[in-house]
């Protein structure tokens, strides 16, 4: 073996060293140090296209997604067919608002990798934001099947069907997410929500109280109450939830309240309008 071959394969070595240190740092979220694994080991070798992917992942853990996308599409260009790098790439497009875009890189990645649940999961919270509700379930269909588990993927769909009215439906799928995660207070103020929709008040109250008893401090959980309350007429029980969201989220929930039509029987009632006026 020549002495340029013995360099090469000592590159390689070191090149997977580096990758495999990477992989076990963000295993356990230590991601500043992955990344500089995965940098080190694209210096010794920048055509290895699922190092690109693996720093990509990395830099959206840190929130560095306009560098996240850059490194996707290098392992892109090195491995067109690597249905990784697309949904790394989609999901960094997601978390910068993209999501027309994200759409497409995703769609590429389930039609490269559809053994991949997170990318079908991930193509389905894309297609949410869009209002595509229809696809969106598709997707989150899909996403189950590989992984029944996933309540978040049952949870983003119960939205959908709540975004095409089919409120029944969503009650159900919420039914079996919380039969996973009983605890998760976001998916009782879904359930809250949907029963609202459904003009089932004393329920949806219910609901939000689950919420509120596995995060005291969630304003959603307040203000699903109020919603509640107003659509039932009672204007202290609106008053007395709204002043609490308010206390904790001030600044979204004044303004969303203005224009959120569950409190249009009460808004011109001087107590409710005092209320909202509060500086």
């Amino acid at each position: 073996m020549s002495a340029g071959s013995d360099l090469t394969l000592a590159k390689l070595t070191r090149t997977e060293l580096l990758r495999g240190q990477g992989d076990a740092l963000y295993a356990i979220g230590r991601y500043s140090e992955a990344l500089a694994r995965f940098q080190a080991a694209l210096a010794l070798n920048d055509q290895a296209h699922e190092v690109w992917t693996l720093q990509g992942f990395c830099l959206v853990a840190l929130k560095q997604f306009e560098p996240a996308l850059d490194s996707f599409s290098q392992a892109i260009a090195r491995n067109p067919d690597y249905g990784l790098a697309w949904h790394g790439k989609g999901h960094a497009l997601a978390k910068l608002s993209h999501f027309e875009a994200a759409v497409t890189h995703l769609k590429r990645a389930v039609k490269l990798a559809p053994d991949d649940n997170k990318a079908w999961y991930n193509l389905g919270t894309a297609q949410n934001q869009l209002r595509h509700y229809k696809d969106a379930i598709v997707s989150f269909e899909q996403s189950l099947k590989l992984n029944p588990q996933n309540h978040r993927a049952r949870y983003n769909q119960a939205v959908a069907l709540g975004g095409l009215h089919r409120y029944d439906e969503a009650l159900d799928v919420l039914q079996v997410a919380l039969q996973h995660r009983p605890n998760a207070h976001y998916i009782w103020n879904q359930r809250g929500t949907v029963l609202i929709q459904m003009g089932c008040y004393g329920e949806a109250v219910d609901s939000f109280d689950a919420s509120l008893s596995h995060q005291a401090d969630n304003p959603n959980a307040w203000y699903g109450k109020a919603r509640a309350y107003a659509m039932a007429g009672d204007l202290n029980q609106t008053l007395r939830n709204l002043y609490r969201t308010f206390v904790l989220s001030p600044s979204i929930y004044r303004v969303m309240v203005q224009i959120d039509a569950h409190f249009d029987g009460l808004r011109h009632h001087p107590r409710f309008k005092q209320l909202i006026d509060a500086p």
